[in-house]
C-alpha cells in the first residue's frame, strides 16, 4: 500500500509542474514533450502528451500523457504508463490510469514515435 502511495505521488509530482512544448502536428491532434522529464541511461524514459483537437469516445477524452521508454541500441521502444484526461492538455478529471504491458515494438519509419526515439537517445 505505501509503494502504490509513494507512486502516486510521484506522479502527481512529475506531472503537477510540466513544462510542455510541441513536438508534432497530427491530423486530429497535437504532441508535445517535457523534456524536463527525459531520464538518460541504458533505457531513457520520456513523458509526452497528445492533444485532441475534438472529443474522442463515448467519455469525450481531449488529451492523454503516456511515459516512454526506450531501448536505444535494438532500437524498439514501450509505452509504460498511459493517463487519458476529459480536457485538453492533462486537464479535468483523469478518466484512465493503465499500464499497457511489457512488449517492445519497433517504431514505424517516419512516425512521431521514431522522432521521439531518435529525441530520447541522442548521445
Amino acid at each position: 500500500m505505501k509503494k502504490i502511495l509513494l507512486s502516486l505521488l510521484v506522479l502527481a509530482g512529475v506531472h503537477a509542474h510540466a513544462d510542455w512544448q510541441p513536438f508534432a502536428k497530427a491530423e486530429d491532434g497535437d504532441w508535445y514533450v517535457d523534456a524536463q522529464t527525459l531520464q538518460n541511461g541504458a533505457r531513457p524514459r520520456l513523458w509526452t502528451l497528445f492533444d485532441h483537437h475534438k472529443p474522442v469516445g463515448d467519455f469525450g477524452v481531449l488529451s492523454s500523457k503516456a511515459l516512454h521508454e526506450f531501448d536505444c541500441e535494438q532500437k524498439r521502444m514501450r509505452e509504460i504508463n498511459i493517463l487519458v484526461y476529459n480536457d485538453h492538455m492533462a486537464r479535468g478529471s483523469m478518466l484512465s490510469n493503465t499500464s499497457p504491458g511489457t512488449q517492445m515494438m519497433h517504431p514505424p519509419p517516419g512516425s512521431v514515435f521514431e522522432q521521439l526515439m531518435t529525441l530520447a537517445c541522442k548521445p
